[in-house]
């Protein structure tokens, strides 16, 4: 069982565009996931915030495959739920 207090933790990224995707993701959605998701969300908090924030607003391509699917997952999740809350 994943430790979600501390993954929550480690996406407090201190920049309030990335913080209002990953913070809403970790707590809502990525509970739900298969582990090898929750993988490759951790693998993906090794990035940098500039490389974040570039791949989250689509300005640069992710630097791998996993990542880039993980970077597709947050956008629709974050997508759906700003559709859902805006109603």
């Amino acid at each position: 069982m994943e430790d979600f207090g501390k993954i929550k933790w480690q996406s407090r990224r201190g920049m309030r565009e990335l913080d209002l995707m990953l913070l809403p993701f970790v707590d809502k959605d990525l509970p739900n996931m298969d582990p090898k998701y929750v993988d490759m969300y951790m693998d993906l908090l090794n990035a940098t915030d500039l490389e974040l924030f570039r791949w989250l607003h689509g300005t640069a391509e992710p630097d791998s495959q996993s990542r880039k699917e993980m970077i597709e997952i947050i956008i629709a999740c974050h997508a759906t739920r700003v559709g859902v809350e805006g109603v």
